[in-house]
């Protein structure tokens, strides 16, 4: 599927409620690995919808889960709440008007809409982008899909075990080449009370993308250095990181 049709729709789609944008540079796409997230704190699995949900087989299917998709700015002071509104849970935020394909798709994308992070996303982020709800998230499920069609095989082939950071790139070079300078890697450790578990693993894959100057929606892959980023790979020691499984 190529990325042109979907530039094309965003440069049709009217501002929501704005005259104008925010000023920023560029979009980074922040993909959640969501075993990581949910094991980084216990309360996490019997608090959150989306980590009660990890032996689900929707979850297993898509290995990189959408955080979110975030107008940035190159000077780091990045754009937020451009609607005015903030705070609060993220239920009692307002909800979101999208069409049903749209929301459909958002939902395989981010099964954290089941814990509302689709209101506070829009909120913060998607508010300083000048698209509409419905494009910003059609936009954000596309971006997602197509890093996951990219290397997400690779990632759900290593779970419960370490992932060359090295190989994801020759796996980005060889099946999206466009995306390979565009993708940085994040571990952290998290502070479960499994010992065990208590090693650092992959939390999130960012990748970087143009804000095309027409539409305003997500252009070409940007390269992360252009962006300003030093290197692709943020805490992993040794270029290697261990990818949690859903079924522990």
């Amino acid at each position: 599927m190529r990325w042109t049709w979907l530039a094309v729709a965003l440069l049709l789609a009217p501002l929501a409620g704005r005259a104008e944008p925010a000023r920023f540079d560029y979009y980074l796409l922040a993909l959640a690995v969501a075993p990581a997230f949910c094991e980084d704190e216990p309360q996490r699995k019997r608090k959150f919808a989306q980590c009660r949900a990890l032996s689900a087989p929707g979850p297993q299917a898509l290995p990189l889960t959408l955080h979110g998709l975030w107008p940035n700015r190159a000077d780091r002071r990045h754009p937020a709440y451009c609607g005015g509104e903030s705070g609060g849970a993220f239920c009692r935020l307002p909800p979101l008007h999208l069409p049903a394909d749209t929301r459909e798709r958002l939902r395989r994308a981010m099964p954290a809409m089941a814990d509302c992070l689709d209101r506070y996303q829009w909120m913060k982020h998607g508010s300083c982008s000048g698209l509409r709800e419905g494009a910003y998230f059609a936009a954000s499920a596309a971006l997602t899909e197509r890093v996951n069609r990219a290397i997400g095989t690779e990632i759900a082939r290593h779970r419960g075990r370490e992932v060359d950071l090295a190989g994801l790139r020759a796996t980005l070079a060889k099946r999206d080449p466009a995306l390979r300078d565009a993708v940085t890697f994040d571990c952290r450790t998290p502070r479960t009370p499994v010992p065990a578990k208590r090693r650092p693993m992959l939390r999130e894959v960012r990748v970087y993308f143009e804000r095309d100057p027409a539409s305003g929606a997500p252009g070409r892959p940007l390269s992360y250095a252009r962006a300003g980023v030093k290197h692709y790979n943020s805490g992993c020691p040794q270029g290697r990181a261990y990818v949690d499984t859903p079924l522990d």
